[in-house]
């Protein structure tokens, strides 16, 4: 990033930039997708890092101090004194800048806690003594300090969240392309960077999610998901049964005169398969019932009963279920 848009960057995240100084960096990120990718980067490591970490290098001291001691030198030496002063006011911004990328790439998370729960799921305390359950294969960071004004958190995976209220500070999470941002409330977020969608169920409470980008929030109440395309930029908004989204965190499936072609994706997330209609009139029979820490063939056995279904395990591909349909 060239020196004076990265001093603009710094400025208009601070929330100190001026109405020329903001139209110059909009018009410096419209000409190119690398500007927006490191205008990106900077900004993710800004809400992940209290200004002030930054801010303890004293770039304008260090070249007053430069200054001091070279205005005395004779006057024949004018010229090289300004190249001289110039050069080291260089290597001084230069040796910033190292030891800021070695930080924050050779230390990426410097400052911070992170916590992978490998292939098990593991409960968080985080340091306002909000809650965080982190499904298997899902990463946290957070700052071991949450800033003044805001708390904020990275997600990679999926986790159930119950946010203690705090209408001074927002909680934060970045994760993907997405922003969910809340006082106090709790709520399933998912989101995987090697899956496209981002997806967030809310449990109480109001969640406001939004694109990083995008100024404009979509409000999401208890009931409701809200899923965002990360390939198209879509957000499309609906309304959810019971608490099948973060039943990994309860071990309990509910349906409610739902029909098996609803029910099957949510058995295929919770149980990690493919389960297969061979015949598609079969998506309409409808089910009512709840499983509680039952294993997926104690599911399918119950299914099956009550429908007058058939299921096949294929090996590892998952398994099939077959009949007549319903009457």
């Amino acid at each position: 990033m060239e020196g004076k848009y990265w001093d603009i960057v710094t400025r208009q995240l601070a929330g100190k930039a001026s109405a020329s100084e903001l139209q110059k960096l909009e018009d410096w990120l419209a000409e190119s997708p690398e500007h927006k990718a490191d205008y990106q980067a900077q900004k993710r490591l800004w809400q992940l890092t209290p200004p002030s970490e930054i801010a303890d290098t004293d770039v304008e001291a260090a070249w007053k101090k430069v200054k001091s001691q070279l205005v005395d030198k004779q006057p024949a030496k004018v010229i090289s004194i300004y190249q001289n002063v110039w050069r080291v006011a260089a290597s001084i911004i230069l040796l910033i800048g190292v030891l800021w990328l070695a930080k924050y790439f050779l230390f990426p998370h410097f400052g911070m806690e992170v916590v992978e729960s490998g292939n098990r799921r593991i409960a968080v305390v985080l340091p306002d003594n909000s809650q965080v359950w982190l499904n298997k294969g899902s990463k946290l960071i957070y700052d071991k300090d949450f800033d003044r004004n805001e708390r904020n958190v990275q997600l990679e995976g999926e986790a159930f969240f119950e946010v203690k209220r705090d209408v001074e500070r927002p909680f934060i999470i970045h994760s993907n392309e997405a922003q969910t941002k809340v006082l106090g409330t709790s709520f399933n977020l998912r989101a995987y960077p090697d899956e496209p969608l981002v997806e967030l169920a809310v449990a109480t409470g109001k969640v406001a999610f939004s694109l990083k980008e995008q100024k404009k929030e979509v409000i999401v109440t208890p009931g409701f998901a809200v899923q965002l395309n990360t390939l198209s930029n879509e957000l499309r908004k609906e309304e959810i049964p019971g608490e099948n989204a973060w039943a990994w965190k309860t071990g309990k499936l509910q349906f409610a005169n739902e029909e098996l072609k609803n029910i099957l994706p949510v058995l295929e997330r919770y149980y990690d398969t493919e389960i297969e209609l061979k015949n598609s009139a079969l998506g309409t029979c409808r089910f009512t019932g709840t499983f509680q820490q039952a294993d997926l063939e104690e599911v399918l056995q119950v299914l099956t009963a009550t429908m007058q279904l058939k299921y096949i395990e294929q090996d590892k591909q998952g398994y099939s279920l077959t009949g007549q349909g319903c009457k």
